[in-house]
């Protein structure tokens, strides 16, 4: 007897395939007649990461306006505003955690609910205790639900979850485009706050009704050895993983930095702020185009190849950004940046989805959602900071050294179309 080595493809995607072999691919066409069910329960979720983004964006981008009527200083309406990302930093990952222990539609069902709740509450109250409050459990109603929508997609689907993902994800994008539009026209033309906030209830509910009607539970908790928090958590920080996270939070870093700073940028650089206005509206529209099409090539070419794409084209377009401040170059730079940041969100979740055991989807998914949340918040915080340290020129340049090391952490996510690894077997001679 010796010992001799067989290659086996061990890629972290094809470990969620196993078992599979018999079995028709799901996906091969996603909209096939005979996955209507399927669909319709994507759509629907997709739909929920709508509401997320949608009556999040709706309510901060209003909520000032709102709380300056009746005479609130600015600290108390940035506090109130920041408390809903407080809270979802803290409540994404315990919800990831739960809904692997007991279920993840259940806890979907109760973000509805407690969104509906808060909705209503809003306008009732001009106390700002209160009003933190109130919004502190809006992002903990949108933790639960954000976080536990998006397992339930990388449940659904055995095969093509990129494109799944980027569907989800192109929809949940284009809340963050109409939350404050939506909210701007009805203070212009209708002049009544509460509307606004009866708008959020009333998509909360949408989302509570087709969730009920379409959407069933896919995964049972039940089949699966429970573990301890901890345990998942160790698992859930899996060298591969805690990779995606980081880049997928550099996507976000970035794209909040331009969004926050590329008009006082162009002030100073005497573009005004309507044509960066035109020019991040521009960014906006290619992100949310780009998601599904970015999905779609981390399913053909695997998740590496379109990672350090995006990684490049987002590095390029921050060096444009920086050094050659005028109008046309800024037009292509976003464009560049827009597809860059959806490569990088989308096809990190869609390697998550792959990747990650069935049995800690919910933690890995409340993780990556969590590092996002850091990315949204910090990256307007860190330019700000390093744009009084060094100008704004420095801040975007120094934002490259997340892209850079994005790239570099691509190669730690496993590729299934090359990556094999030696397995030693025992042969019989």
């Amino acid at each position: 007897m010796h010992n001799q080595y067989k290659k086996y493809n061990c890629t972290a995607y094809f470990a969620t395939r196993r078992g599979n072999a018999g079995r028709q691919r799901e996906t091969m066409a996603l909209f096939d007649s005979g996955n209507r069910s399927r669909i319709l329960a994507l759509l629907t979720l997709s739909f929920a990461g709508f509401a997320a983004s949608f009556t999040g964006h709706l309510i901060a981008s209003n909520l000032g306006t709102y709380m300056g009527s009746f005479g609130s200083t600015n600290m108390q309406i940035g506090l109130v505003i920041g408390s809903l990302a407080i809270a979802e930093v803290i409540f994404k990952t315990p919800f990831g955690i739960l809904s692997d222990r007991y279920g993840r539609l259940k806890f979907m069902l109760f973000g509805f609910v407690a969104l509906i709740v808060v909705s209503i509450a809003y306008p009732l109250f001009r106390d700002t205790t209160i009003l933190f409050g109130i919004r502190f459990v809006q992002g903990v109603a949108i933790g639960a639900f954000s976080t536990t929508s998006v397992a339930i997609v990388a449940d659904l689907f055995q095969d093509r979850k990129g494109e799944a993902m980027g569907i989800y994800n192109s929809i949940k994008g284009a809340g963050y485009a109409l939350g404050p539009v939506a909210g701007g026209l009805i203070i212009q033309y209708l002049g009544d706050f509460s509307l606004m906030f009866w708008l959020c209830a009333v998509v909360a509910l949408a989302c509570l009704l087709l969730s009920l009607a379409f959407v069933r539970e896919h995964f049972d908790p039940n089949e699966h050895r429970r573990k301890a928090a901890s345990s998942m958590l160790r698992e859930g920080f899996r060298r591969d993983l805690l990779g995606s996270y980081f880049i997928g939070m550099s996507g976000m870093l970035v794209f909040y930095a331009i969004i926050s700073f590329l008009p006082l940028y162009g002030t100073e650089n005497r573009i005004d702020t309507g044509t960066t206005g035109l020019i991040l509206g521009l960014q906006a529209v290619v992100y949310v185009l780009a998601q599904y099409y970015c999905g779609k090539l981390a399913d053909r070419y695997g998740a590496r190849l379109p990672l350090m794409a995006g990684a490049v084209l987002l590095t390029a377009a921050l060096l444009l950004i920086a050094v050659f401040p005028s109008v046309p170059v800024w037009a292509f730079a976003v464009v560049l940046s827009g597809i860059g940041v959806s490569a990088l969100w989308v096809v990190s979740n869609s390697y998550l989805a792959y990747a990650a055991p069935a049995a800690i989807m919910g933690t890995v998914m409340g993780l990556s959602g969590t590092f996002k949340e850091v990315g949204d918040g910090g990256g307007p915080v860190l330019v700000g900071f390093l744009g009084d340290m060094g100008g704004l020129q420095f801040a975007f340049l120094i934002c490259t050294v997340f892209t850079v090391l994005s790239f570099l952490l691509a190669f730690t996510i496993r590729d299934e179309k090359k990556d094999t690894l030696e397995v030693p077997v025992k042969i019989k001679a």
